[in-house]
């Protein structure tokens, strides 16, 4: 897959999670900055290791979107740290590439003491050296000028290990750490060490995947949507006979045209009310959102058919007002597949719309000439089969993302039994 680089998928990971809330990724770099300073210190991992490790650590908290109040940061960090860290390692566990370090996450806020005992050890040093990083960041946050990094060397062979505060000890030593965390000098430092990720072309798609299921993390809705216009465009691109290539950069548009929902607040995006017009203004600004974290990262081709998915032949669309003549087949797949799918899946005001009334009131828009005459007469060829099996599609991406909530509640169920004991 060479519609996108390796560092521009962490980069797009990171950016699109912002858009939620800034604060666990601006932490997470702050983190990883630390973290590469220790393994680097440390000897012994190439450039490519310390760069994916150092993704890993940016995105150590993606657990707490879903199920933290964002706002109280040091409740989730120091007080209520297992809900998180086993979401977390779930999500990348069964929704990344990332399965075979998962537990990094799972175990970043595990003591050294605990860590030991249980005997893990594929990548305890990492975690022990994560886990230092994490406390380093939040108490330096938290107390500002009263921080003192020695402070922690009281809890070394329990809270951490005495390799971990050695080596941070050494890094400090050798190069004024804290000082590039204030100045921000850290993520130069950091944007250049990604040049070094070196992901296969089938990592890179499970790992653009894992963008598409962070949309559930705003609304559960979204993540359906995307599965069922994804299957519409992949059904019509064959209908129309496209090429391999074209049919890819498709999919990779369909994949993201969304991401910009995660910037939209959830009351406005779930609303079972009318929106009004500044909501409605605001919803549509999720494009523009979409094209700041796109462009200059996916490939353009790919970025534009995403950007264009709200565009209409007629030009009634939006934000450009496009007319046909402006836009390309992939990008009016797109627009009809992204149609059609808020149509036939559940909204907070309505429930699915019956097929019947799809085809009604698509061939009321098709009369006022919004959609491509050759991708809406594909569409109607099949359209029974492209319905039944773009719900199915969007059912499997449910029951995906339901079977990591199940794990979660067993799994936190389970280990909080175990504290107990």
């Amino acid at each position: 897959m060479d519609f996108i680089h390796s560092k521009n998928i962490f980069l797009l990971t990171r950016d699109t999670l912002k858009l939620m809330d800034s604060r666990p990724m601006k932490h997470g770099s702050r983190v990883a900055y630390l973290l590469y300073k220790m393994l680097q210190t440390q000897g012994g991992y190439e450039d490519f290791e310390m760069a994916e490790f150092c993704m890993l650590a940016t995105l150590h908290d993606i657990g707490a979107y879903p199920i933290a109040d964002l706002s109280k940061p040091l409740t989730f960090e120091t007080r209520t740290t297992l809900p998180h860290s086993i979401y977390g390692y779930l999500f990348l566990k069964y929704l990344s590439p990332f399965a075979d370090r998962a537990k990094i996450l799972l175990n970043h806020h595990v003591t050294f003491m605990e860590l030991a005992e249980r005997g893990e050890k594929e990548y305890a040093e990492v975690t022990n050296f994560l886990s230092l990083a994490e406390c380093v960041d939040v108490y330096r946050e938290s107390l500002g000028e009263r921080f003192n990094v020695q402070s922690f060397r009281p809890f070394e062979g329990k809270r951490f290990s005495k390799q971990a505060l050695d080596v941070l000890d050494k890094a400090m030593v050798r190069e004024p750490i804290l000082e590039k965390l204030d100045s921000e000098e850290h993520e130069q430092e950091l944007s250049k060490l990604m040049d070094n990720l070196m992901f296969t072309n089938e990592e890179k798609k499970s790992l653009m995947e894992t963008i598409m299921y962070c949309l559930d993390f705003r609304s559960y809705m979204k993540v359906q949507d995307t599965a069922v216009c994804i299957s519409i465009c992949s059904q019509l691109a064959d209908l129309l006979h496209l090429d391999g290539r074209t049919q890819e950069v498709l999919y990779y548009g369909a994949l993201v045209h969304d991401i910009g929902m995660l910037g939209i607040p959830k009351e406005i995006i779930e609303s079972s009310r009318k929106l009004t017009d500044e909501e409605m203004e605001l919803m549509r600004g999720h494009v523009e959102l979409e094209q700041k974290i796109l462009e200059n990262r996916l490939d353009p081709v790919s970025t534009q058919i995403a950007l264009r998915h709200h565009e209409r032949c007629n030009g009634s669309g939006y934000p450009l007002g496009l007319t046909g003549g402006e836009m390309n087949t992939p990008q009016k797949i797109l627009q009809l597949a992204d149609a059609v799918t808020g149509m036939i899946n559940d909204r907070p005001h309505r429930p699915g719309m019956p097929p019947e009334k799809v085809r009604q009131i698509l061939e009321k828009e098709q009369a006022e000439k919004a959609y491509d005459p050759e991708v809406i007469k594909a569409f109607f060829s099949q359209f029974d089969l492209i319905l039944l099996q773009a719900m199915t599609q969007g059912k499997e991406s449910l029951r995906t993302n339901a079977s990591v909530i199940s794990r979660y509640q067993k799994l936190e169920k389970m280990m909080q039994e175990q504290k107990k004991k």
